[in-house]
């Protein structure tokens, strides 16, 4: 009776384990935090301090967009061609647009009309046409399903980003994991598996976006630092794959 007993709760725990790992990212904390240094940061210089992080968060929050928006075009008719001023400008254009929301689009045509600095509108032209690209980022890395309680959030946000089909979204996940210094046992191992089976392939004909991404994928590998990973770009280098990739294989296995 008592090991029936064990038994149930333990069925019981592992069901709520794996039910917590379903859903999205609660970010309400984060989206807080972000709104008050909006409210708060007295200066443009320090405001892009605050744009970027928020750029790169992943979050798509009305109520955030519309902190960002707000403050943006209370502060567009000062905003000139000095460096400081249309720096600001351009790093709150890409953090509005990074939500992804239709207040962004809307709000972001609106500076592009108003806005005499020419950096500052080739941005909002820009970042148009990444909208919906944006919003769909957001909805992948927003999903738990690469997280385990105790785990690190942005891991598995990137991790997701890696395992999605689409190129674009796997570029960006090794683009991030290069410039946060984000070398993850996970990650890699993902980036490990997904660059055999390219190199398994009979024949290897990838187009420029999974080159790209291939290439990128190997140069993270390089990064590692990882003995082990030295067959996997060795193999890589001796295919035939595209000359670009190769390089990048050449380039790693010299960093290991």
């Amino acid at each position: 009776m008592k090991r029936s007993v064990g038994l149930f709760l333990i069925m019981v725990i592992s069901v709520g384990q794996a039910k917590a790992m379903e859903g999205t990212f609660d970010r309400s904390a984060e989206v807080a935090k972000y709104i008050d240094q909006i409210n708060n940061t007295p200066t443009q210089k320090e405001m892009i301090e605050v744009a970027k992080p928020i750029y790169v968060s992943g979050i798509s929050d009305e109520k955030l967009a519309q902190a960002l928006g707000e403050r943006l075009l209370k502060d567009l008719p000062i905003i000139d061609s000095s460096r400081t001023e249309s720096q600001y400008g351009m790093w709150m254009v890409k953090a509005l647009s990074s939500t992804g929301t239709e207040y962004a689009r809307q709000t972001i045509d609106i500076v592009r009309h108003k806005t005499h600095v020419h950096r500052l509108i080739g941005t909002c032209n820009n970042t148009l046409t990444q909208i919906d690209w944006e919003r769909h980022k957001n909805e992948i890395m927003a999903s738990r399903k690469n997280f385990s309680e105790g785990g690190n959030m942005r891991v598995a946000q990137l991790l997701n980003l890696l395992q999605d089909p689409n190129f674009s979204y796997k570029e960006n996940g090794a683009f991030r994991m290069s410039w946060e210094k984000m070398l993850d046992p996970s990650l890699m191992e993902e980036i490990a598996k997904q660059l055999q089976a390219f190199v398994d392939k009979k024949g290897i004909s990838g187009g420029p976006a999974e080159n790209s991404v291939m290439g990128n994928f190997a140069k993270l590998l390089g990064y590692s630092k990882d003995e082990k990973y030295r067959p996997l770009l060795l193999a890589l280098y001796k295919s035939d794959a595209a000359t670009a990739v190769k390089s990048q294989a050449n380039k790693a296995i010299h960093n290991l």
